[in-house]
């Protein structure tokens, strides 16, 4: 049974990343939007090397959400269209395939985002990461692993929703605000010379959010499928 699952979550993934890549429709809009965000908190926030240090963990985090809620509201969105949900629902293990495949999906798509958008924001800010680059890239990659986790579930939610894309980040965003409060101290503390002992507890909090938001969305999703198709 095992091997069946990992088989779909492998099936589900090759999909989306082959329609993805032909039709380029994510990478293109998100991207795009992600350097405009950059653009436009530039020329708001930015003034000096010091003002930058004290915008950029804000600033960072807040690009991070906004990106990633573009990905996130799409990643059922062809299911919906061809109305095959239901078909999926009934084939055995899919469950937590599907969920796990869409996640997995929406973690890659976020890290091609974050790939784009972080080195021009660090770039723009003029902040110095270099001495505590492995801390920052763990802080990134803990948040959007909790981000995508809660946002895979939340967007299962609303697929059939007509205001599903308003309702996203009314529903998702309060339930993110813990993540995002620690990745922010985090940002902040390594952008200030803070080193392991001071963010470490608020990583360990991170992973423990992670933990939690997985686990509760992989035993919801089967009755928000159900519910859904």
């Amino acid at each position: 049974m095992k091997a069946v699952i990992f088989r779909q979550i492998l099936t589900i993934i090759a999909k989306d990343l082959r329609r993805e890549w032909r039709t380029r429709e994510l990478l293109i809009t998100t991207v795009a939007f992600a350097v405009l965000l950059m653009v436009v908190f530039t020329f708001a926030f930015y003034h000096d090397d010091e003002t930058g240090i004290l915008v950029f963990p804000g600033i960072l985090w807040v690009a991070i959400v906004f990106t990633g809620t573009l990905a996130i509201s799409r990643t059922f969105q062809h299911e919906r269209e061809q109305d095959c949900l239901r078909a999926l629902a009934l084939i055995p293990g899919s469950q937590h395939s599907l969920y796990l495949g869409k996640f997995v999906v929406n973690l890659i798509f976020m890290a091609l985002f974050e790939l784009a958008l972080i080195p021009l924001l660090i770039f723009t800010f003029s902040v110095d990461v270099s001495d505590v680059l492995a801390l920052h890239l763990l802080a990134i990659a803990v948040g959007t692993i909790g981000f995508a986790a809660l946002g895979t579930l939340v967007s299962a939610m609303l697929v059939r929703n007509e205001l599903r894309e308003v309702l996203l980040p009314i529903v998702l965003y309060p339930l993110l605000i813990p993540l995002l409060i620690a990745g922010v101290q985090v940002t902040s503390a390594l952008l200030t010379g803070g080193g392991w002992a001071e963010v470490g507890p608020w990583i360990q909090a991170m992973m423990a959010m992670n933990i939690a938001y997985f686990l509760l969305s992989l035993a919801l999703f089967r009755w928000v499928l159900s519910a859904v198709e």
